[in-house]
């Protein structure tokens, strides 16, 4: 009869247990991607009453017992934000972040941008990590495709002491993962630019007619100075015309935008056959403030043309690209980190890292949503697809966050639940206990 007390006491305490667990779920609610858990109850070893060959149970049961506490995974709801650098996961994976030679897991993407420098008293070479609200680093993989160039003047300017920035060497559009073992702060540069590329060639279009008039062609030029000048070709009928076709000669002026300067000024020919199509053309480059620039009219009809069976036109296209500043980053959904510049030109420059366990459910957690790996999940792994590459395996969202997936109504009814089972224990002491003070009058 004794055991009854025990019995009730084990339910008391694992219910009390159960209720703990419901409790803290409940009080998480509003935790930015809180995972909340479950409890799972077993048995007690049992008593055998008796020995036989019966085909029926003869075993009391001993109680119950907390087995354990399972993490639910399931997906948060993801909510807006108002910051780029908030992030969330869509599937399964975890964000990385350290701090000292500790490396935690999490799945709460609410970063933060700090302030370094590169070169300890120049903040001009300033960059920000994003970080936790605690200071953990988040990690990931930067390219090596941009350098500080302390020398460079940041948009343009000529002031004394205002040169200095992160300057890009190689725009690129993706990030490869390094090794899992080579992760490491994600650095984004406060002051980067985007490096002039001066114009190295033009490609001219049209039609100049048969008519003895000026016809004029320009295009825009990007100099090695960021300046962006004209180069213009004058085309004029030459007075000696050829037996068939048209002979035109042409100036090739390259000046300032305002015309106030002329940095090269070249004449020659443009000899066009019976069929309007270009046989030849004297003036291959022009110097445009120190760069050499292709003159293209093409040698077919696609490119610059002398007839009259079609309308009079005039195009022109360039390579090259102004440079521009830094105006904001972005980071997409297989979280490469892209930098957006004034000239509308953009540069991938890292890439947040996601990590997998082979058993999520055997990491161990540390508090504040973070957990750490142990013999249970195995060491953290990247995805990879079908050719290899590695992968995030889950999609990232930029300007959200994972809200917390506990579920109101169902911690409401557990809660329920364990106060009822814990009542129903709590009574099964009393009366146990009754029945003890029956027996002992009994033997008065």
């Amino acid at each position: 009869m004794f055991q009854g007390f025990y019995t009730g006491i084990s339910g008391i305490q694992t219910h009390q247990y159960g209720l703990d667990v419901v409790a803290d779920n409940l009080s998480n609610v509003s935790t930015t991607a809180y995972k909340s858990a479950t409890t799972e109850f077993s048995d007690l070893f049992s008593k055998t009453l008796k020995n036989g060959k019966s085909p029926t149970s003869n075993d009391i049961g001993y109680g119950t017992q907390l087995q354990a506490t399972t993490v639910q995974y399931t997906q948060g709801s993801i909510m807006p934000s108002d910051r780029f650098s908030d992030l969330s996961l869509e599937g399964a994976g975890w964000f990385g972040v350290t701090s000292g030679d500790n490396q935690f897991f999490t799945r709460d993407g609410h970063f933060l941008l700090d302030t370094n420098e590169a070169i300890a008293g120049d903040n001009h070479s300033s960059f920000s990590n994003l970080v936790t609200s605690d200071g953990k680093y988040l990690t990931g993989t930067m390219l090596s495709n941009y350098a500080y160039n302390g020398a460079y003047p940041y948009a343009g300017t000529k002031v004394s002491g205002e040169d200095g920035a992160f300057v890009i060497s190689t725009p690129a559009r993706d990030v490869e993962f390094n090794s899992i073992d080579s992760q490491g702060k994600l650095e984004l540069p406060t002051r980067l630019a985007y490096p002039v590329q001066p114009t190295t060639q033009v490609d001219f279009f049209g039609n100049l007619g048969i008519d003895d008039e000026l016809r004029v062609i320009s295009s825009n030029a990007i100099s090695a100075s960021d300046e962006r000048n004209n180069i213009r070709l004058s085309f004029t009928k030459s007075a000696v015309q050829p037996a068939i076709g048209i002979t035109w000669d042409v100036v090739a002026t390259v000046s300032s935008n305002d015309g106030s300067i002329v940095y090269d000024n070249q004449t020659g020919q443009a000899v066009f056959g019976p069929s309007g199509r270009l046989e030849s053309f004297n003036i291959p480059t022009v110097n445009n403030d120190g760069t050499t620039v292709a003159l293209n009219l093409g040698n077919r009809l696609g490119g610059v043309i002398s007839t009259d069976d079609v309308g009079l036109s005039s195009s022109s296209t360039s390579n090259g690209v102004s440079g521009g500043t830094l105006t904001k980053y972005g980071i997409n959904s297989n979280g490469i980190i892209t930098a957006d510049f004034s000239n509308g030109r953009q540069s991938a420059i890292g890439r947040v890292a996601v990590y997998h366990f082979q058993n999520d459910q055997g990491l161990t957690r540390e508090g504040g949503t973070y957990y750490q790996q142990s013999s249970n999940s195995g060491d953290p792994l990247f995805f990879t697809d079908a050719s290899g590459n590695i992968t995030t395996g889950a999609i990232i969202r930029n300007n959200s966050l994972e809200a917390s997936n506990v579920r109101l109504d169902v911690g409401l009814t557990e809660m329920i639940v364990m106060q009822r089972a814990y009542q129903a224990n709590a009574k099964t002491i009393t009366t146990v206990d009754e029945m003890i003070q029956k027996a002992l009058q009994m033997h008065r």
